[in-house]
């Protein structure tokens, strides 16, 4: 019976891209280490070679025994030269980095062509496998073998095509076989070898790793070894030849999978714990459910008693087991900061400046839905700091400021938010700089005079760039107006803190799901509404002597000192029979850094509630979020509370 492999695919390809960003983050530590070693060759740390080296040769093995034979020949060969970092053969440099790095890259390009059917082209392949070689072919050997395995050969359960593939990774092997010992006439017995080969050998291991492939059969075998042009490496280089002897012996082990980094796809990997967890709290559920089905049936004053006390057992089970599925959905902040290692370093490369990426929090937890949709605005900020902010190193010296500057993430939880930081030491913003671009564009007036805060307000205006030229990363005036948005699309809040001369730090603030908020229930007329409860500052007994008319700006209300604009929501939802101002309430909420007063009838009770997309069930409605279903079944709208405090701005 035949297996269907295809089966396999999804899974193959979902933990090879994991596999692969793995690995792309053991290169990048690696590299940082080289560079600390101040510029020169480093062997590099162990356990980082091991765990790039076991990364590709999972996907190795993988992609071979599913029948992916251009990924399986690729990372067959990129995993030889790894082999000779391990064995400290060939020297850890920059050169090498950057090209594995670039092998990752392709190695992801295979992967994903594979995955959506499509052939890739193999020029690409050839040139990275080019470059390959000519790293590892600097201060070679040239060996010359003569290989003629013994009677027993076969019958010892030896196969000499592992031994010459074991050969082959050691650099570049050419293969002649004798077959002039194969009889002519009469009987072959089948477990003899007539077979002898002469082989040529170019690489920069040392003879000692020749002579451990055939130590297994050389008692029952001829072998000759020449070499030509002999030079042995250096002391430093040959440390380590005999390690791991085990796994160079008839076809080596298989490494353990790596973790990955990004979210790939649909999949969540969740941990035993977590299951086991929901598992519990769904069979608490079950019994609690029949508990009450009993006492229904027999329904006295005291078993009316003692349904609601199954009620609050009821209700108790059921938000545990709500609080734990949610957690499954969370994902930590490294899934969404793990990318930008490679990020800075690439970009900052490119542009000719020295960078350091430092992160924390990345343990802090998110809902995977809004890591998803944060990645692509924090990757605007991120590459706003390096074309921007980040000076060059000459004139970061010049301003007594350290050569390499730094760029920091950081998350963290407040209450039921995270609070996420992306931080520079660069220049920070010039408001004069930022001035004469609003000018030439028309965003102020010529004589106006644009103050810090205010030329910190103008770079997310569509079209503004101060950048100097148009490149890749920025210039083209769209950014940090997608940023803003973005953000307010996620029910978050977005506030900038600008030093010049010193740096700049951009703080978002999003709530650690979309699915589940807290919100208060408030009525207004005969409807009832949910305002969510991260945007609510307090709630107060309006006074009708504090309510002010401000030709051109409507109503505002003197709130402490301050006047802020006031919202009926009754009027802004056409809802009929709302309280007059004296006997209502008033919620201050704060959105975007700005406050509102929002007039509504009473406040009802908290709640926490599911949200349902109204614009895909229904349509887009001005000022609303969602909707929600409350448990009596109602169907109750939940307010966009950073659009109500735009339309007052406005």
């Amino acid at each position: 019976m035949s297996v269907d492999l295809t089966r396999f695919h999804e899974s193959f390809f979902t933990e090879s891209l994991e596999g692969l960003d793995a690995t792309e983050a053991q290169l990048l530590a690696l590299e940082r280490g080289v560079r600390e070693a101040r510029g020169g060759a480093s062997p590099g740390n162990d356990e980082q070679l091991n765990a790039i080296f076991r990364g590709i040769h999972s996907i190795k093995g993988a992609a071979g025994s599913l029948g992916f034979k251009a990924i399986a020949d690729f990372t067959h060969h990129v995993e030889g030269f790894l082999d000779r970092w391990r064995k400290a053969t060939t020297a850890v440099d920059t050169a090498g980095l950057d090209t594995i790095l670039a092998c990752v890259d392709h190695a992801r390009a295979l992967v994903k062509a594979a995955k959506d059917g499509q052939a890739f082209p193999a020029e690409k392949s050839a040139e990275l496998l080019s470059r390959l070689s000519s790293l590892g072919s600097a201060a070679g050997n040239r060996y010359r073998i003569h290989f003629q395995p013994g009677a027993e050969f076969f019958r010892r359960g030896n196969d000499p095509l592992k031994l010459l593939r074991l050969l082959a990774d050691l650099g570049e092997l050419k293969a002649t076989v004798d077959v002039s010992a194969i009889p002519v006439s009469g009987a072959i017995d089948p477990e003899a070898c007539y077979l002898s080969w002469r082989l040529e050998l170019s690489t920069a291991a040392a003879r000692a790793e020749i002579d451990e492939i055939f130590a297994w059969v050389r008692d029952d075998s001829r072998i000759e070894i020449e070499v030509e042009a002999p030079r042995e490496p250096p002391r430093s280089e040959r440390r380590g030849a005999d390690r791991r002897q085990g796994d160079r012996r008839m076809g080596g082990r298989r490494g353990e999978d790596e973790a990955g980094a990004e979210l790939r796809t649909d999949r969540l990997h969740v941990s035993r714990d977590k299951i086991d967890e929901l598992i519990n709290l769904v069979g608490e559920l079950v019994i609690t459910k029949t508990m009450m089905k009993q006492m229904v049936q027999a329904l006295d004053p005291a078993s009316a008693t003692r349904l609601e006390a199954g009620l609050g057992q009821l209700e108790r089970n059921t938000r545990d087991l709500q609080a734990s599925v949610m957690s499954i959905r969370m994902l930590p902040m490294s899934h969404a900061f793990g990318r930008f290692d490679r990020l800075v370093r690439d970009s900052a490369q490119r542009l000719g400046k020295q960078v350091r990426l430092e992160v924390s929090g990345e343990a802090s937890e998110l809902d995977k839905s809004v890591i998803e949709k944060l990645v692509d605005p924090l990757t605007h900020l991120v590459r706003n700091a390096l074309d921007h902010g980040i000076e060059p190193a000459a004139e970061r010296v010049a301003r007594g400021k350290p050569e390499t500057a730094v760029i920091r993430l950081h998350a963290e939880h407040k209450g039921g938010n995270i609070e996420i930081r992306v931080s520079d030491d660069g220049r920070g913003v010039d408001p004069e700089r930022v001035a004469a671009r609003a000018r030439e564009v028309g965003l102020v007036g010529a004589d106006e005079a644009v103050s810090v805060e205010r030329a910190c307000e103008l770079i997310f205006e569509p079209g503004l760039s101060t950048a100097e030229t148009v490149n890749e990363l920025s210039g083209r005036g769209v950014g940090l107006d997608v940023v803003r948005k973005n953000i307010l699309a996620l029910s978050g809040g977005f506030a900038i803190d600008s030093q010049p001369g010193r740096g700049m730090t951009f703080v978002i603030r999003l709530p650690l799901t979309l699915a589940i908020i807290d919100g208060m229930l408030v009525t207004v007329g005969d409807e009832s509404y949910i305002v969510p409860l991260a945007f609510i500052v307090e709630c107060l007994q309006p006074e009708a002597s504090r309510l002010k008319s401000i030709a051109g700006r409507g109503m505002l209300v003197e709130v402490r000192g301050r006047y802020l604009p006031l919202l009926e929501l009754g009027r802004l939802t056409g809802s009929s029979g709302a309280r007059p101002f004296a006997e209502g309430l008033l919620m201050i909420l704060e959105a975007e850094g700005n406050q509102v007063a929002l007039l509504v009838d009473a406040l009802v009770a908290q709640e926490q509630v599911v949200i349902k997309s109204l614009e895909s069930n229904y349509r887009k409605v001005p000022f609303i979020a969602g909707a929600t279903i409350l448990g009596e079944g109602r169907v109750t709208l939940i307010l966009d509370v950073a659009s109500l405090v735009r339309a007052a701005r406005e």
